[in-house]
This record gives C-alpha cells, structure tokens and sequence, in this order.
C-alpha cells in the first residue's frame, strides 16, 4: 500500500513571498500603521540584486522597510528599493557597502548586507542578502570613538544622526545647517576614522 504525501492547500506567508521574484511578501495581518512604536520586532531577510532591488523578502523586512515616520506603510518594491537605496548611501551594492544603523519609526534597526556568489556558475549574476536586526534597547555608546578620533562637537552631532540613517538633506535640517556644510562634516570624518563612505564610518563604529 502506498502512502500518498499530504498536499499542502494553503502556502505559508514566507512561502508565497519567496514565491514570487521581485514582489514583496503579502503584509501582516496586524497593519504597520496601528503600530505607535514603529516596526515589529522580528529579523528581516531580503535577497536582492546588485541594484538593490528586493526579489525575495520576508514579512518583517516589508514591515520594517515599509514603516514610514508618519506612521504610514509603503509596501511596493519600488518604495522598498529606495529606502534600502537611503539606508546603504548607494544605488548599486558595492564592497564598500557595510552595516549601517537605520530608524523604523522610533526602533533603531541594522543592515547588515552579505554578497552571495555561485561558485558552481560563474556567469550567473551574484545576490545580496541583506538581515534587518533590531539594535539593542540601550543605544551604542560612542563616548569612546569620539575620544579616539577626536571628532569635534559638530562632528559628533553629524555621527548621531548618520547612526540613525538619516539622509544629508534630512541631518542638514536637524543641524540648522546647510547640506554642503554636512557633506564636509562627513568628508572630515571620513579623514578622521580612514574610510571612504557613509555606510564605512557606520560600520566603523559599529565593530570597534
């Protein structure tokens, strides 16, 4: 007698949203909007392509990415892309490109991206997986690094709000200042700690 396998009549939502390349997974079942805090609290998981564009994503990654500081949830690949765009300082992943702290509503988040190469397939494009992470409640201290690279009052203002994935326009803004006076308290910086990018001064002090 032969043992039929179980059909399986309903997909998981995980399934379906890797299911389907390029679209984001379905939204979860409580709105993003109810949510006074900002984005749950689960790891997000995307793959994307060299251009960050998300092809296969979980439900915490759409929730997380789609929160928008109005409270509101935008949840179309192009809106994904270009908030994964802000968040990374790039429109193209690059070696470059390294763990940088970023804001959903009031939580403070972390993306950290991996490159996936085929090892088997040469010719074949590589991927980017990118892991959302919820940073610790306590913030990160950065009483230290500001000591190490001496990095002046303004300086350490520009750090705080970089730390939080804030755009040039939008640190600018904060900072009562104009967008070229930040892009040369970033190139400073950038002197200072020895990197070349936004994401890299992150990452910097992200790993000590």
């Amino acid at each position: 007698m032969r043992t039929r396998a179980p059909t399986r009549t309903k997909r998981s939502t995980l399934e379906r949203s890797f299911s389907e390349p390029g679209r984001p997974g379905p939204a979860p079942s409580n709105p993003v909007g109810r949510q006074s805090g900002g984005a749950g609290t689960g790891v997000g998981f995307l793959l994307v392509d060299v251009n960050l564009k998300p092809l296969y994503t979980n439900g915490a990654a759409v929730e997380i990415l789609g929160y928008a500081r109005a409270g509101t949830a935008s949840r179309s690949a192009e809106s994904l892309q270009e908030r994964i765009h802000t968040i990374l300082s790039a429109e193209r992943f690059t070696l470059e490109c390294s763990t940088t702290a970023f804001l959903s509503g009031r939580r403070r988040y972390l993306c950290r991206p991996f490159l996936l190469e085929s090892r088997h397939d040469p010719v074949r494009p590589p991927m980017v997986v990118l892991l959302l992470e919820r940073c610790p409640r306590e913030g990160l201290d950065l009483s230290e690094a500001i000591r190490r690279y001496h990095l002046s009052r303004r300086e350490q203002e520009t750090v705080q709000h970089l730390m939080h994935g804030l755009t040039t326009k939008e640190v600018a803004a904060c900072m009562n200042v104009s967008p070229n006076t930040v892009q040369h308290f970033v190139r400073l910086i950038m002197t200072k700690m020895g990197v070349t990018t936004r994401s890299g001064i992150v990452g910097k002090l992200l790993g000590g």
